[in-house]
């Protein structure tokens, strides 16, 4: 009986300690993950997003606009390194509160339509960067303004 009793407690004892090494390399693995998210961050942050591609986009005229739009665009990706230095694991609707922070920041009636597009995909692209399918009708509105995204959204049902 004795021996039963070890042999069950022997038992017990290695499935504890292999659910917290999973639980373990799930935490770490969420670790790497946010730090390989920060790293894409921290990199298109120090991007210039408003210079021309050489191709369509001429990109921002005004040097001091063009600084200004890096500059929140840089703010933006501040915050999601924020948020991802706090959070483990940051839900859509934070993720999306910062995105929607950030682009608000930006006065597209102060854009052209080129410029104004520049910014939406720039912004699109954090989504990319943090695991995200949709900005939940965000960007359409900061490009198109509430009433055509209104139009928009009823166009797809």
């Amino acid at each position: 009986m004795k021996k039963l009793l070890v042999l069950v407690m022997a038992v017990l004892s290695s499935q504890v300690g292999c659910a917290q090494k999973t639980e373990n390399k799930t935490e770490m693995s969420i670790q790497n993950s946010n730090s390989i998210v920060i790293q894409q961050l921290e990199k298109f942050k120090a991007q210039d997003h408003f210079a021309g591609d050489g191709q369509l986009y001429t990109g921002v005229q005004n040097s001091a606009l063009r600084m200004s739009l890096n500059q929140k665009v840089a703010d933006t990706a501040q915050a999601f390194i924020a948020l991802y230095q706090q959070k483990n694991e940051p839900t859509k609707a934070e993720l999306l509160q910062v995105l929607a922070h950030g682009i608000s920041q930006i006065d597209p009636d102060k854009l052209d339509t080129e410029d104004r597009e520049q910014v939406a995909t720039t912004f699109e692209s954090f989504l990319d960067i943090v695991g995200l399918e949709s900005s939940e009708g965000i960007l359409n509105k900061w490009v198109y303004g509430e009433e055509i995204s209104k139009l928009l959204e009823q166009d797809k049902h």
